[in-house]
């Protein structure tokens, strides 16, 4: 029997293959029940993450019937719903090397910031002057002044609400300029770079995430180009690392972008 799982926090998510029965199922998420001690729910993936705010699907299979999970990771503390809120616990260490490249009183935007672990995780090395974390979803901004609040940042972190096209730029909820720009954005075709490129300055650096195979990644190279050329901004890619895979040959990039 072939299986897939995550741990996020009290919560252990099981992929099994197709032709697994329900009792083997059952009788596999006792046994890793009474073998892990900080798990209290075994749920079954039965989708992957969909739509613009990568919502998943889950089974209840043993244990405490919840969806709501307690997690830590880097000296935080998150709550969130497994199903309503995207949360990826596989770019823990990601986060912490983002954390890392803070420099004192810096002004930090975070795109599709989700329950906020970006911005908890950044906000806690007590470097950056003022972070900004936009969701569009109701129910994970909810979570992340939740999350905020239990990691005693409400007084540099600040949760908007809303689409980054309509609450970025001169005007709007979320202006100005801010010196490093966080885009872990979902798998989708908009690449949003442009929604960045309203709030850059000189200097600027832009962590932005794409999807791509081994071979695609002059795809990401061009994709850039041309949206900084439409937006006219002049930029270097200061380099371009692997941020966790997604798939069959296919990576989470990150490509740090140095604004000129």
């Amino acid at each position: 029997m072939r299986i897939g799982f995550d741990v996020v926090g009290n919560i252990a998510i099981i992929k099994f293959d197709r032709d697994v029965s329900l009792r083997d199922k059952k009788k596999f998420s006792v046994k890793y029940l009474k073998e892990h001690k900080g798990v209290t729910t075994v749920l079954e993936k039965v989708g992957k993450f969909s739509g613009r705010l990568r919502t998943l699907k889950t089974k209840w299979l043993t244990g405490e019937k919840t969806r709501e999970a307690l997690y830590r990771e880097n000296g935080c503390e998150f709550r969130f719903n497994v199903d309503t809120s995207y949360f990826s616990p596989r770019l823990s260490e990601e986060r912490k090397n983002i954390a890392s490249f803070i420099k004192k009183d810096e002004r930090v935007l975070v795109m599709f910031g989700g329950v906020a672990p970006f911005a908890v995780v950044i906000g806690k090395n007590k470097k950056a002057k003022e972070i900004v974390t936009v969701e569009l979803g109701k129910i994970p901004s909810k979570y992340a002044l939740e999350n905020v609040k239990r990691n005693k940042l409400t007084e540099i972190v600040s949760v908007v609400q809303g689409d980054v096209r309509k609450v970025i730029g001169s005007g709007k909820k979320v202006f100005g300029e801010f010196d490093r720009i966080v885009m872990a954005r979902p798998n989708l075709e908009d690449s949003f770079l442009d929604v960045a490129f309203r709030v850059c300055k000189r200097g600027t650096i832009i962590h932005y995430y794409g999807f791509y195979l081994d071979a695609e990644i002059s795809k990401l190279k061009d994709l850039i180009f041309d949206k900084a050329l439409k937006s006219r901004k002049k930029f270097k890619i200061l380099r371009i690392v692997k941020a966790g895979d997604i798939g069959k040959r296919k990576w989470r990039y990150r490509a740090d972008i140095l604004i000129l």
